[in-house]
This record gives structure tokens, sequence and C-alpha cells, in this order.
């Protein structure tokens, strides 16, 4: 994998109900394991790996996870030991695209609880030391602290690279809006725009945690305060992975019309949120970008459990897109 790999295009859509300027940042057509902003932040991972002269990787995520597919799949890629640690309780029985390729991938499968993750990560890390190995786990020491810049500078470049586009382009983003979940994402904005200056607003549409720990932990990646944080929780539409509706109608509607996948944990939830939030504003028309951050496994596992072609007319109803 190389930096033109992970060159994305910005693409303009429109969508006359929201007065605004709509462009997305296609981080879903990364080449690689489906792409997304995983991709990106795994590739980072395994750059600091070498560094560190680490010879075996070890990741943590539920059976959803679009981090670990990206990380079993770069190990696969480079012929690295990996190891991925899940937590029983964020197990989906039947499986999941993502699961389903990690498996693939040759990724040694491990479990734990959620509230011994700690413990687990410990466990697994002095297994693999007696074994000979020289273990690397990605998100740092036990409690998931201390590689933070390296997950940070996968969007930090970005950042840079979108300033580059509105110099190109002559347009200026007013907005910036993405699926917040862990932070790393959001963090990395955040620390590019501090670095390279800018006026956006970037917000994270929030896809599970409440406002306090989520700008808490983007301020963790970015290295500011969390007051300098922007943070909406306002729609996570009652928690991780849970989604309605207009989600639901959002997701077709973006595929239909543009061809889009989106998917409920995590685009389809922020985009629909953006969506709202706009609303909600009595502002003058703005340019606004959504960051797409991947997840096109997700997409499937969707179809998959949705049917979703008997239950159109319904959700098209409910959606804040009917119109377009």
């Amino acid at each position: 994998m190389n930096d033109v790999m992970l060159k994305t295009p910005v693409q303009e859509i429109r969508l006359p109900d929201t007065g605004d300027r709509i462009f997305i940042k296609r981080d879903d057509l990364i080449g690689f394991s489906f792409g997304g902003n995983k991709v990106r932040i795994a590739w980072e991972f395994y750059q600091d790996m070498k560094e560190k002269d680490c010879d075996c990787l070890v990741a943590y995520g539920s059976s959803r996870s679009n981090m670990c597919r990206a990380l079993a799949n770069l190990c696969s890629r480079y012929e690295i030991p990996c190891y991925v640690l899940t937590a029983k309780e964020d197990v989906v029985e039947e499986g999941t695209f993502n699961s389903r390729m990690v498996e693939e991938f040759g990724a040694h499968i491990r479990f734990c609880h959620k509230d011994n993750v700690a413990e687990g990560v410990d466990e697994l890390m002095a297994e693999l030391k007696s074994m000979g190995y020289r273990p690397y786990y990605v998100f740092g020491d036990r409690y998931g602290m201390g590689n933070e810049e390296a997950a940070a500078r996968a969007y930090r470049k970005v950042y840079g690279e979108l300033l580059e586009y509105q110099e190109e382009q002559g347009i200026v983003f007013d907005r910036i809006f993405l699926a917040s979940g862990t932070g790393m994402t959001q963090g990395g904005l955040v620390a590019g725009q501090n670095q390279y200056g800018g006026h956006a607003d970037i917000t994270g549409i929030s896809v599970a945690r409440p406002s306090g720990r989520g700008k808490s932990e983007v301020a963790r990646f970015a290295g500011a305060g969390p007051e300098d944080v922007h943070f909406e929780d306002g729609y996570v539409c009652g928690g991780y992975g849970l989604y309605d509706k207009d989600i639901e109608s959002v997701i077709r509607l973006m595929m239909e019309r543009f061809g889009i996948p989106l998917d409920p944990t995590y685009t389809g939830k922020a985009f629909s949120g953006m969506l709202k939030y706009l609303k909600t504003r009595s502002h003058e028309p703005e340019n606004v970008l959504f960051i797409h951050t991947g997840g096109t496994p997700l997409y499937f596992d969707y179809l998959n459990a949705a049917r979703i072609g008997g239950q159109a007319a319904d959700r098209i109803a409910n959606s804040p897109l009917t119109g377009l």
C-alpha cells in the first residue's frame, strides 16, 4: 500500500431541501480492504509497529469492527501474525462480514469479558512474549493509552489534503461532519486544524458515546482541550449499532440516488444526524463536507438483516431526503 492508494475524491451531491452545498470525502473508496478511515489508521499503526521493531500485532474490537478487519488484512498482506481480542458480549452470533474476513485473513481470535479487557490484553501480550514474539498492541498500554500520535496522524494528513483541495477548487468548507466513535478520526482532523489553520467547524456526530466522554476522547487524540471539540450526541438512537427508520431511509436513498453505501452503525447514523443538525439551525447556505469513513461490509450486514427490498415505502415516507 502507498500514498497513491490512500488518495480519495471529494464528491458534491445535490440535496435541494438543505439549502447547503453538500460534499462528501469518499474515504470508502480507499483502494485496500473495502476502504474506510480504519484503513488509513491501520496503516499508521503498521508503520508505528515497524518503527518499534515489533513482529506481531494485537488488536481489540467487536464483531463489527472495521479496524480489526483492516488490521487483519494488513497483517495477511505483510505476513505478520495477528491476534484479535474480542469481548464475548460484543460477539454477533451469526457473524458479520467483517468478522468473517478477519477469520479468512488468518487472524487468531481470543475472547475476554467487557469488564476485564485490560486483563485480557495483559494475558495475551504475556503469552505472545513467552512464544518469542515482540507484540504490538495497537492502542498502546492495557488501558488503551499511548499510541494517540500514530492514530491521529492519519487524519491530520487528511486535513492537510483537504486544505489543498479547497485551494485548488477555490472553495472553503464552512463545516466538516463525520461519524465519531473512538475519537481517533475526529481527533486527527482537529490536530490537523490546530497545525495548519482553517476555520471550518469540525463536528463529530456520536455513534454511541455521551458528549462528555466523546469530547474527552477526541481531545486526547487531538492533543487539545475538550472545550475545543464539537461533538453532538443527540442522534445516537439509543446506542451503538441501533438505528431507526430515518436512518434506514437515508441509507436507501443515498444508495439509490447517488450509489453511495452508508451503514446504520456509523456513516448512515452520522449522515442522518448531520441533516437533522443542519435543519435545526437558522443559517445562510454553507459549504458542508461529510467525511465518509467507510464501513461498506456493514452495509452488506444491514442488507442481510433488514431485507430492505420489501420495506422501502415506509422508510422513504419518513426520510429527511424525501423530495430529491
